[in-house]
């Protein structure tokens, strides 16, 4: 990634920002991307100060994760507002030679477009938004999925053209968990079980990915041994699957007539990846649902439309949450990946312990 931005804006680094806060300023930012990040044991986050850019109107940091799984150790660098009430999540590239070039949208989109259309291997458009926010100017970024399918990023870049955001700011007085619960509530899925359950484990899922098809099932015979339920968001990683895409909207047309539908697709396609393409990933939704006598209701769906806005809408909310594979679950907000019995860990010991973070494999120390 760096190779590629560097050589497209003139050497576009990540780098660290300066801090302007003291040190229970840095522990406040570390105490929030602990429970940002995924969970991990051992986790150890340190976050330090710099003095390559300054954006007026914010505190900037490095923070920067190691844990024992080492494929987990990460390095964010985040903005706090000089007001201490918004944190930026997400990822930030800074260029610093171009501090004496205020940014131009008619000079500098088409460059920031061409690196993002490299960066995400897709089609990108790009706009300014209105109400600018200070120093600060708000993008909107569009990531084309598949034609006719949009999924949205949040973005700014500073008024100096100097650094750039992909990302969004958080409350900074409402915890990770807390932030990330409410993300996943305020973006409906599928429609709610006949039967509640008593807790909800959310997973994000690409039916062409193989760890997917091995921990999926895992992961929802523990919930549903427990008591709980696993709710599938569909995040089809088109980049590298071609038939992803076509197979997720299949799945959130059966998951609109009933999760029952959407779980019994699952069941049938992941044991058939290896053999599958979009053609048959759409016949065999349209099978499933024949099977239940549900194949007008099926068509209905696929022809409104509505399967196509479903799946956008859980690639937005996967962009919001920092997600870029799969599979990623989550429980109270808490970020799970796929490590063998990771999750299954860190759910017992919340239920455990009545729901409360801290508990065993948690990513606190």
């Amino acid at each position: 990634m760096r190779k590629t931005l560097g050589a497209a804006l003139g050497g576009l680094l990540l780098l660290a920002l300066p801090a302007r806060a003291d040190e229970a300023g840095r522990q406040k930012v570390a105490r929030y991307f602990t429970e940002w990040y995924s969970v991990c044991p051992g986790t150890k986050v340190t976050v330090t100060p710099a003095s390559d850019v300054a954006i007026p109107g914010y505190a900037a940091y490095r923070a920067e994760r190691t844990c024992d799984l080492k494929n987990r150790n990460e390095s964010n660098v985040t903005l706090v507002d000089d007001a201490g009430k918004r944190i930026f999540v997400g990822q930030v590239l800074h260029d610093d030679s171009r501090k004496d070039r205020p940014f131009s949208a008619s000079a500098d989109l088409p460059t920031i477009r061409g690196v993002l259309a490299d960066e995400f291997g897709l089609p990108v458009a790009i706009s300014i938004k209105t109400g600018p926010e200070g120093s600060l100017v708000p993008l909107d970024i569009r990531i084309q999925q598949a034609p006719g399918a949009v999924a949205t990023l949040p973005g700014y870049v500073s008024r100096d053209g100097a650094s750039i955001l992909l990302g969004e700011f958080f409350p900074f007085d409402v915890s990770p968990s807390a932030a990330r619960a409410k993300l996943i509530a305020d973006t409906p899925g599928g429609p709610a079980p006949a039967k509640k359950a008593a807790f909800t484990v959310t997973a994000f899922i690409d039916f062409q990915c193989e760890r997917c098809r091995v921990r999926t099932p895992q992961i929802r015979d523990f919930v549903w041994s427990r008591g709980g339920r696993l709710e599938t968001r569909f995040l089809p990683l088109v980049k590298i699957h071609d038939w992803s895409y076509a197979a997720a909207e299949s799945a959130a047309a059966l998951a609109a007539i009933s999760t029952q539908l959407e779980d019994n697709y699952e069941r049938a396609i992941f044991p058939k990846a290896s053999a599958m393409n979009a053609a048959a990933a759409r016949q065999l939704a349209a099978d499933v649902a024949e099977a239940a006598g549900s194949r007008k209701a099926f068509e209905e769906e696929i022809a409104s439309g509505r399967d196509q806005d479903r799946v956008l809408a859980d690639f937005d909310l996967a962009l919001r949450l920092g997600l870029n594979g799969t599979p990623m679950f989550f429980f109270q907000g808490a970020w799970l990946t796929s490590e063998p019995e990771l999750a299954e860990k860190t759910i017992e010991a919340r239920l455990s312990s009545g729901g409360k973070p801290g508990g065993a494999g948690s990513s606190r120390e």
